[in-house]
């Protein structure tokens, strides 16, 4: 069947179909797909072989996966922006957790877990306590507060856990890192 022509010609239609359907699927428009690799009434004249066919759809497909790749990117960084975006804004609420903000942009939490540690580079944990570090130390330099005063500005119930990941994240405790600033 694959030295038939009008098989072959089949195929490579039906073939497009698809590409088009799921271009359409994704936002895209078949012109972004025709521009570069040509109309497919002109495809099916010019390649009447298996061999050019496949060759001529093996560069379809990586430029579609290359759209779709684009879009997958654009879709995580609006994701990632929200999220970023309701952290900062809340990192000072104790009850914030990665359910709370992949709920907030409607993600399933495996899946933002999954994404952030990806995009960021870090998990969620860790950029929720380079956050609450970042406004510590400011705490510290700027106002008398007491450690536990500070703890529990910036999310922490217990001050005693804000001093151990005060001194993990920083490698000194509070205390030392107030009178250095001073």
């Amino acid at each position: 069947n694959s030295r038939s022509l009008i098989f072959l010609q089949y195929v490579m239609m039906d073939i497009y179909f698809c590409i088009v359907s799921f271009l359409e699927e994704i936002g895209y428009k078949i012109e972004d797909i025709t521009e570069e690799y040509g109309d497919i009434n002109e495809v099916i004249k010019k390649y009447c072989t298996l061999e050019k066919v496949e060759e001529y759809f093996g560069k379809v497909f990586g430029a579609v996966i290359r759209l779709r790749d684009n879009v997958t990117q654009k879709r995580f960084s609006t994701i990632l922006q929200k999220a970023k975006a309701f952290i900062d804004e809340n990192y000072n609420r104790e009850e914030i957790s990665l359910n709370t903000v992949a709920a907030q942009v409607n993600v399933s939490p495996n899946h933002f877990s999954s994404v952030f540690s990806q995009e960021m580079g870090q998990t969620f944990i860790e950029y929720l306590t380079g956050i609450r570090m970042k406004k510590a130390k400011e705490l510290l330099m700027t106002t008398n507060k007491k450690s536990s005063e500070i703890a529990y500005e910036i999310g922490y119930k217990d001050p005693h856990y804000f001093s151990f990941m005060f001194k993990k994240t920083q490698g000194c405790t509070a205390r030392e890192y107030r009178s250095r600033a001073q």
